[in-house]
């Protein structure tokens, strides 16, 4: 204002009185206040000295102090370099900054996939490196861009055991679609299963965590200084006849059932949908415990009635397969090309090239013994035995001899004298009459290992 530069005792008429300086009234700064005809509205400023008037603001809680932040003339600062273009390509700027070698899938239809973990995860890997799928075709698209690309070298699967097994399937038909059009995959990433299944029996195999953020950015930090960490695993080809016409011919798995267990996971899932619908048993149920309750609630009354027994006959078919006789201390005996090495009575067929089934179940101990095989199970054990021997069976420690009946085998074909219940990798399948597994040992399959040396 240009009073400001007037004398303090200058004093300018106005229409409704005098605009007088503060000094006038206090003494003190130079703020102005109205006087004349309002001056019954506007009350002077207080005549206390400045310091006391201080004090009782700072006893009243009500004094601030403040600093006035120091001013930078523009022409020192020098941050942004003069260009004649303002214009920046986004894509080249987060390729040269983000990691390139792992790529994550996400299965969001998978329990422990949500907003929070994709946003954590996709945090660790990059925005140009996670594709979140809902359907199988999104997850074959995400993996054709992996498998193109030369500079990947793990593929995370966010998911449980399911997930894993459908990229795995996935995987083994782009490899063929690449040999039948004589054309060669740039990349053959190594699988890292991240614990966000519900069984998990592949994360008891490599030592994942719960902690899967941590194993995922460990992964990350590794595989850019040093080589993959990583287990050869073989795999079954699972073919079977009864299946529902909509099945594939062929699947590939890392373990799969005929009878008991796969009865036990058609429960679990009609435990499943009974309580989708309510949030707070969904919660509790949804998880290994629910294999319990199933198994308490339908499974053991089905057994006590002996709905579960049927007859089997397992032919080898392979070269070689071995016999295990626990009373010799697991002593292994040869059976020859075409013998039958089981036929029947039995509640349950089971093959597996890992040792662990869902929640850490060690149901295959021999497993990995012998490279190239599969455990194969079979067990008509009664359901009061199997309870009371609950740990034993699920530490994989608990041998009988005429109930529970183990084989190392490359290719068996198993037939049943009804439609039995078949699931492979936790995914239940339907009924089966007719079922043959065949092991896949070429290397193609590799698991990333988190347990340290």
């Amino acid at each position: 204002m240009a009073m400001a530069s007037l004398s303090p005792a200058f004093v300018a008429p106005s229409s409704h009185g005098v605009l007088l300086s503060s000094t006038d009234l206090s003494g003190a700064g130079s703020r102005t206040t109205w006087r004349g005809e309002a001056a019954s509205l506007c009350r002077a400023p207080s005549r206390l000295p400045e310091r006391c008037l201080g004090l009782v603001m700072l006893a009243k809680g009500r004094r601030k102090w403040k600093r006035k932040a120091t001013r930078v003339r523009r022409y020192e600062t020098n941050t942004w370099p003069a260009k004649d273009s303002c214009e920046v390509n986004f894509d080249e700027a987060l390729s040269s900054i983000q990691q390139r070698s792992v790529a994550l899938i996400l299965n969001r239809n998978a329990k422990g996939v949500n907003k929070k973990v994709e946003s954590k995860l996709q945090g660790i890997v990059g925005p140009a490196r996670t594709f979140a799928c809902c359907s199988e075709e999104d997850a074959e698209h995400a993996l054709r861009k992996v498998m193109d690309d030369c500079e990947c070298k793990v593929v995370v699967c966010g998911g449980g055991d399911g997930t894993v097994t459908s990229l795995l399937n996935m995987m083994a038909k782009l490899r063929e679609e690449a040999v039948s059009n004589e054309r060669e995959l740039k990349s053959s990433p190594t699988m890292c299963v991240l614990r966000l299944g519900t069984g998990n029996a592949l994360a008891y195999l490599t030592g994942a965590q719960k902690n899967y953020a941590k194993d995922l950015s460990d992964l990350v930090d590794h595989v850019e200084e040093e080589e993959v960490p990583e287990i050869p695993t073989s795999t079954i080809c699972l073919t079977a006849e009864g299946l529902p016409s909509d099945s594939p011919d062929k699947m590939h798995c890392f373990f799969a059932g005929l009878g008991y267990d796969a009865r036990m996971l058609q429960d679990y899932m009609w435990l499943r949908d009974k309580t989708k619908e309510n949030r707070f048993l969904s919660k509790m149920l949804h998880n290994p415990l629910g294999y319990l309750v199933a198994l308490a609630l339908r499974t053991l009354p089905a057994t006590m009635r002996g709905e579960h027994v049927f007859h089997v006959k397992v032919t080898n078919l392979g070269e070689d397969a071995y016999s295990m006789d626990p009373r010799r201390g697991d002593w292994a005996f040869e059976c020859k090309k075409g013998q039958v090495i089981y036929e029947g009575e039995t509640g349950i067929v089971s093959v597996g090239t890992v040792p662990y089934y869902g929640g850490g179940f060690r149901l295959f101990p021999f497993a990995g013994v012998r490279p190239g095989y599969a455990h194969l199970r079979l067990s008509h054990i009664h359901p009061a035995a199997a309870t009371f021997n609950i740990r034993p069976l699920w530490q994989g420690t608990y041998r009988d001899y005429k109930h529970v009946h183990d084989f190392l085998v490359k290719d068996v074909m198993v037939e049943v004298d009804q439609p039995t219940p078949l699931h492979h990798s936790g995914d239940f399948m339907g009924t089966a009459s007719k079922v043959r597994f065949q092991v896949t040992s070429d290397g193609s399959t590799r698991l990333v290992d988190f347990f340290e040396d």
